[in-house]
């Protein structure tokens, strides 16, 4: 009879280890910095590529409070192939690198300062991305739009995905021309 107080300890022991393994895991998902939550999702290589290969990648790093809205790789592959070439090359070799000047622009059009979720996103809410371009937030039902310069517009398609030092919001066009 004594091993019945046992095995609840034992019992007691492997759930509160399996309860500390899953919020450890959920604490170090939530620590990953935005760049290193990009790098690790294939459908984001192109903006993470442009970060590297500008130069920007410990910028973007040591940036704290932020929102990325960050551009799919088939979004950067509807812009202009004159202008991807310069700001999203493909070539992941490091053998050719972006335009410093248009990628980091290009590249701080996509984030605003402060950590923003999706909830937080309302109807004509104005926002004034680090290259000081301004977007504005269009809300119908569920949908989320972003509306840019010259009539440039992308929807939220993987909105709060929450890291370290803010908060990423995937989108499906590029926020330039």
């Amino acid at each position: 009879m004594k091993t019945a107080p046992v095995l609840r300890a034992a019992a007691l022991v492997c759930g509160i280890a399996g309860a500390t393994a899953l919020s450890a895991t959920g604490a170090s998902a939530q620590q990953s910095n935005c760049m290193d939550l990009l790098a690790g999702m294939q459908n984001y290589s192109r903006l993470v590529n442009a970060t590297l290969m500008s130069a920007m990648q410990n910028e973007v790093r040591a940036m704290n409070n932020v929102t990325i809205f960050a551009p799919a790789n088939d979004a950067v592959s509807r812009v202009d192939p004159n202008l991807a070439s310069r700001i999203f090359p493909r070539d992941e070799s490091g053998a050719r690198t972006a335009d410093p000047v248009l990628a980091s622009a290009a590249i701080r059009t996509h984030i605003v300062q402060g950590r923003i979720p999706a909830s937080a996103l309302v109807e004509g809410m104005r926002l004034v991305t680090l290259a000081g371009t301004p977007i504005t937030i269009h809300k119908q039902g569920n949908a989320t739009t972003i509306s840019a310069a010259e009539g440039v517009t992308a929807n939220i398609t993987q909105p709060d995905m929450a890291c370290a030092n803010g908060v990423v919001h995937g989108i499906n066009n590029v926020l330039i021309r």
